[in-house]
């Protein structure tokens, strides 16, 4: 089985989204990644893999109850990605949960018709992007397990205290 790990929504005004979120659901602190770097990303459309892809955009992460929210405000993006993730502000941008093996996910998921958006690692975050496929209206990250990735809640609860 795999486990829910974070929702993540679209916003195109990060400080004023997390400032709603707080406002309004009482969800934060938000730790905030204002430029997510990646040492690698590869983009898949069809059977090419691109590896010269402009993905800039900020992360920010609050634990909501037992999960993890993230709101992504995109910077700069290719064209070939955004037409993949359709990042439209207020929509959900992904949901990710966490394996054991990130590629025998990765497969299982297309084989299920979740077709493979990207792959990326920075660190010991390695994640699989896929689109929804026949399953979800959204995409999928699946990300593989790690220390990081597993105290990652407990350490956004803390910024509450």
């Amino acid at each position: 089985m795999t486990s829910l790990h974070h929702i993540g929504y679209w916003v195109d005004d990060l400080d004023a989204a997390m400032e709603q979120w707080q406002r309004d659901l009482g969800v934060g602190p938000f730790h905030v990644i204002e430029h997510v770097t990646f040492e690698e990303f590869t983009l898949t459309v069809g059977a090419q893999k691109h590896r010269d892809v402009v993905f800039d955009h900020a992360a920010a992460f609050a634990a909501w109850g037992p999960a993890v929210v993230e709101l992504n405000q995109v910077h700069a993006i290719d064209d070939r990605l955004a037409a993949a993730l359709n990042p439209v502000p207020g929509t959900v941008s992904h949901v990710s949960w966490v394996v054991p093996d990130v590629t025998a996910e990765s497969a299982r998921l297309a084989r299920l018709g979740c077709r493979l958006i990207n792959t990326a690692r920075s660190g010991p975050i390695d994640v699989a992007w896929h689109d929804g496929g026949p399953l979800f209206a959204h995409p999928v990250e699946v990300h593989q397990n790690n220390d990081v990735i597993d105290g990652m809640h407990a350490r956004l609860q803390a910024l509450r205290r």
